[in-house]
């Protein structure tokens, strides 16, 4: 899948509608920042958008991610591609939701075990040796579950650089020392060296 080509394909389209960015935006209830983004090849839009960008631009499916009108001769070879490149966009999305929803719950799991051993300590009779090795146990095993929850969130998709909108994975360590919000963290871009919040995606970092 191009994403470059399907980015000019839809500027093209655009103009031809005589649509600005911010005509779009409007009509697909997303900012201009973002249309500039998929004309730019710098993101995809979202799966649920597709079929709505078909329906402005008059175009089908296979057309938009084939990024070109297609004639009738070429139509066979770029069905199949286009519908392979959704396949493979579809599952991708799945599967990193599936890693996401995995992460949360091992941390919430590791998390209330500790607390469950916590609280065996301060309210039974226990010995003392049996209460610290519960609570160290605990300890342990939410640190686990925390180092598996970070592992999984850093390679599930990407997060887009808010500058060159490059899309990337970061080393474990500038993972746990960025500031985060709940959908974004601040990072280092590898490719254009800037440090800003980047945002959390589900697609995979840019080759």
């Amino acid at each position: 899948m191009n994403i470059k080509k399907i980015g000019s394909f839809l500027a093209e389209e655009r103009k031809a509608k005589n649509l600005t960015q911010a005509a779009l935006a409007q009509k697909l209830y997303v900012s201009e920042k973002t249309i500039s983004k998929w004309e730019n090849g710098r993101s995809l839009p979202d799966t649920s958008l597709l079929l709505v960008l078909c329906s402005v631009f008059d175009v089908s499916l296979n057309e938009l991610l084939s990024g070109e009108r297609l004639k009738k001769n070429d139509y066979t070879e770029y069905k199949v591609n286009a519908e392979d490149n959704m396949a493979k966009l579809l599952a991708q999305r799945k599967n990193n939701k599936h890693k996401i929803l995995f992460s949360a719950l091992c941390f919430t799991a590791t998390y209330s075990v500790m607390l469950i051993f916590i609280l065996l300590s301060a309210f039974f009779a226990l010995p003392s040796w049996l209460k610290i090795s519960l609570i160290s146990y605990g300890f342990l095993l939410t640190l686990f579950g925390l180092a598996i929850a970070v592992f999984y969130d850093i390679n599930t998709g990407s997060f887009e650089c808010k500058y060159c909108g490059k899309k990337f994975i970061p080393t474990a360590k500038a993972y746990c020392l960025g500031y985060h919000t709940f959908r974004k963290r601040r990072l280092k871009c590898p490719y254009c060296g800037k440090t800003s919040m980047c945002r959390k995606t589900l697609q995979n970092q840019d080759e």
